[in-house]
């Protein structure tokens, strides 16, 4: 069971670099597409999406992460006060109640939302013709604003697979849970 938390652990940890790194791109892109509209009276709707795609980006990966790091909102009201045991309680019941459930319905909406925006207009019929048009006229819904971004497929899937990766936090939360309240159960047992 460790051994799954680990993995899982370190798997939001490479989601925490890879929003970390999103978020300087998202810093670098801003400053370029400011910097063209002050300095050069240009800007770019592309530039303008690809900001609000990263931003997306940032926090969907981040939510992930957040969790196995401990840095979710959380209403600490009562939790604090807690014991050990009843904030274990706590947190498992939450996570099979709420979180799991929750995160299996966003991945299942989500992907049928992303399949909504691959299957707009025109579809490739080889891996070649796929690639082709992935970066020339693009596959499925595209941006209404002229000079905007195509594939808005591929921002849309990042929300599926942001909650794929919260239910694999979840999971690893909930079993790191059940550990905890099986070492105070034994360590109970041990005293008496």
């Amino acid at each position: 069971m460790q051994n799954t938390i680990n993995v899982i652990h370190r798997i939001m940890g490479w989601l925490g670099n890879i929003a970390s790194l999103l978020l300087i791109a998202l810093v670098l892109i801003m400053a370029l597409n400011v910097a063209a509209r002050y300095a050069f009276s240009a800007s770019s709707i592309g530039l303008e999406e690809l900001s609000w795609h990263f931003y997306a980006a940032i926090f969907l990966l981040g939510i992930p992460y957040a969790m196995k790091s401990g840095a979710h909102v959380r209403v600490d009201l009562f939790y604090e006060r807690f014991s050990p045991k009843t904030k274990a309680m706590v947190d498992l019941i939450g996570t099979l109640v709420f979180l799991l459930p929750t995160c299996i319905i966003v991945c299942w909406a989500g992907w049928h939302f992303t399949l909504a925006a691959y299957q707009l207009g025109g579809q490739p019929s080889s891996a070649a013709d796929f690639f082709n048009q992935l970066v020339s006229t693009g596959i499925g819904e595209k941006s209404q604003d002229p000079g905007g971004l195509l594939n808005r497929w591929i921002i849309k899937g990042v929300i599926p697979l942001s909650f794929l990766f919260l239910l694999a936090s979840g999971v690893a939360l909930a079993l790191e849970k059940y550990l905890a309240l099986a070492t105070i159960k034994a360590n109970k047992e041990g005293e008496s």
